[in-house]
């Protein structure tokens, strides 16, 4: 009974503490690279609003380190890649199974924010 009741405690905690963090805002200086990984026990869905100052368009990509995931709807496993062409606010789907790692590369001259939200 107790081993049920810290399980319920558990993922409680889980669910309440992800909605705490429901929206996320990444930033990607130019040529910048940064991996992210997955680590809750649940795929991740999330649009992503990125945000500019500058018009121009810019490019990122999105390469998957470990396990699979999703970018506007294109299926990616481990070693894939894409390549996303954005100008501000551009919205991009994804969406990370448990354990995936993820490396983001900012490929512009221009400074990128992406504003998550699940």
């Amino acid at each position: 009974m107790l081993k049920i009741i810290s399980a319920s405690i558990f993922i409680l905690s889980a669910l309440l503490g992800s909605q705490a963090y429901a929206q996320k805002t990444i930033t990607l200086n130019p040529n910048e690279s940064r991996v992210l990984t997955n680590n809750y026990l649940w795929t991740l869905n999330a649009t992503c609003n990125i945000q500019s100052n500058n018009q121009a368009k810019s490019k990122i990509k999105v390469s998957i380190l470990k396990n699979n995931g999703r970018v506007n709807g294109k299926n990616l496993s481990t070693g894939q890649a894409t390549s996303v062409t954005v100008k501000n606010n551009t919205n991009i789907a994804v969406s990370a199974e448990p354990g995936t790692q993820v490396n983001l590369i900012n490929l512009s001259g221009n400074g990128l924010h992406a504003v998550c939200s699940t």
